[in-house]
């Protein structure tokens, strides 16, 4: 019995949902002709990157240099990372340039023309385009500043362009389909539309896209080469929210210790904060915050079916989260009873834990363990 090994916060991590969360979206791209690049920032598992590859993906996408140096020794050898080039890495990208495919992202000509400089292997560029989400990137009309991009890349023989990488991560701002279809269609026209004024001379140059809830959502994903969802691998409550999966999709789960249970104000005190969970929460309709929703054991996995007249965690400070029951529900759990529950952002939770039990009894890696050894 998985809940009997547990004595603290646990990321449990149930192997059948992720591997069908996997095989879907392995098929949505099979079915569509594009190229499946996903990223593995959400989940940072050797363990759970092999699931993938039994699905047939070769090409890794990563949000740094130190996660692609993770999953190199482990054997992919095409790997994007999703982040701006840091410079000040220049020794680590030169190694990693040496034994991969190393896809890299510019935005701005200065740091181009730095790595040029330096490399003694072949690196390829893609541009970074804000498609709307106004983090970082080139604004696609800005095409004076792509123009000197593109020309600094051709002044390097081991500089190759790749063609532009957009995220349009303020899809995960939406509370619809026809939301998510409209900002995921508005991000295909832009890039398609800069594909159109360089693909002449670049015949090769591709355009790639990546945010789960358009992933999961839109039906057909147009015109594009790449796609590079990550959090689908487990899904979450923000995903849920959105609409881009059921709550039985979420492929990981919070295990806590109960430590007190307050009955006046129908509340349990678990052994499980921020540091565990990260600190993202959803806004419930009566304005309250939920940090996290309850789940109910069943054997080694759990069950949904209450989940959402359950309990839910109304706030985390570091090692402790106070949860909030109704009168039928408070009786659920007592002091020392393991209680269960599903993350508002999966990715900044297993990133938290730094490793995961799955629920068939065995420990899974996770790229923290490599930065601790």
């Amino acid at each position: 019995m998985i809940y009997s090994q547990i004595v603290k916060p646990t990321l449990l991590l149930d192997t059948h949902r992720c591997k069908s969360n996997i095989r879907k979206m392995t098929e949505k791209a099979i079915s569509q002709g594009f190229e499946f690049r996903p990223h593995f920032k959400t989940h940072q598992s050797h363990i759970v990157g092999s699931w993938f590859r039994e699905e047939g993906i070769k090409k890794i996408t990563v949000s740094s240099v130190g996660m692609a140096s993770f999953f190199a020794m482990n054997g992919w050898d095409d790997i994007t990372v999703a982040f701006p080039i840091n410079i000040r890495q220049i020794e680590e990208i030169k190694e990693l340039a040496r034994t991969i495919k190393l896809n890299l992202l510019a935005v701005d000509p200065e740091t181009i023309k730095l790595l040029g400089e330096e490399l003694s292997d072949e690196v390829y560029i893609w541009i970074k385009i804000d498609v709307g989400t106004h983090r970082t990137g080139i604004q696609p009309e800005e095409t004076l500043t792509i123009n000197r991009m593109i020309e600094v890349i051709d002044q390097y023989p081991l500089l190759s362009f790749s063609g532009f990488l957009g995220h349009a991560g303020h899809s995960y701002q939406s509370h619809s389909v026809k939301e998510v279809e409209r900002v995921h269609l508005n991000s295909v026209s832009m890039m398609t539309d800069l594909k159109k004024i360089y693909s002449t001379v670049y015949p090769q140059l591709k355009i790639s896209l990546g945010d789960t809830p358009s992933a999961s959502m839109v039906t057909d994903l147009g015109a594009i080469d790449e796609f590079r969802p990550g959090n689908f691998v487990f899904y979450d409550l923000q995903q849920e929210e959105i609409g881009s999966c059921t709550l039985d999709e979420i492929a990981v789960a919070m295990a806590c210790p109960v430590v007190a249970v307050h009955p006046e104000r129908l509340q349990w005190i678990i052994y499980g904060g921020g540091i565990h969970f990260a600190k993202d929460f959803l806004t419930l309709k009566d304005g309250k915050k939920c940090f996290g929703r309850w789940v109910k054991p069943e054997g080694s996995s759990w069950s949904t079916s209450e989940t959402m007249t359950g309990p839910f965690i109304v706030s985390l400070s570091q090692e402790h989260g106070v949860v909030q029951c109704t009168e039928q529900t408070f009786r659920n759990c007592k002091p020392g009873d393991i209680s269960v529950w599903l993350p508002v952002h999966s990715c900044m939770t297993a990133d938290a834990m730094g490793e995961y039990l799955s629920t068939e009894g065995g420990k899974i890696d996770h790229y923290r363990e490599h930065l601790w050894t």
